[in-house]
């Protein structure tokens, strides 16, 4: 197999890897519509903040209103993968048939294809840290287990 083939490449509203596809799951108390939706609104102490967020009408809007939220919580950037990790999980446990498309990815590298993201995705020059990808592919194996 070719290093082509041992990739999967993924970005946008359409793919189900990606966080802006819409695939509602619960945590707590709450419905999130998308990964989107509960990363933005987890960056912030302020309810208000948090719930303009989770009501944005898309994902982008969502993590646009994520980008400026007002009251970020401490320590956001050391945080931020745990609370990836807790969206994308709920996302590919609660819905079968999406934990049936990731684990159907078999031992394949799952790469974020996004220009604009150094930190989730590969970034302009390809070579961004990819780390929503890195989180897919720990839900994967984690998924596997149960």
């Amino acid at each position: 197999m070719s290093e082509e083939e041992d990739v999967i490449k993924f970005f946008g509203f359409n793919h189900p890897l990606s966080n802006f596809y819409e695939s509602p799951f619960r945590i707590g108390d709450i419905i999130y519509p998308t990964v989107e939706h509960y990363f933005q609104s987890n960056k912030t102490d302020s309810p208000d903040e948090s719930f303009e967020i989770l009501m944005a009408d898309t994902p982008k809007k969502a993590k646009l209103l994520g980008r400026y939220v007002e009251y970020l919580k401490d320590g956001w950037d050391i945080r931020r993968n745990k609370y990836m990790y807790d969206g994308v999980r709920a996302k590919f446990s609660q819905n079968p048939k999406l934990k049936q498309y990731l684990l159907e990815t078999g031992e394949k590298k799952l790469v974020e294809n996004s220009i604009y993201d150094e930190y989730w995705g590969i970034g302009r020059t390809g070579d961004g840290r990819n780390m929503a990808g890195k989180i897919l592919m720990k839900v994967r194996e984690d998924l596997k287990e149960v």
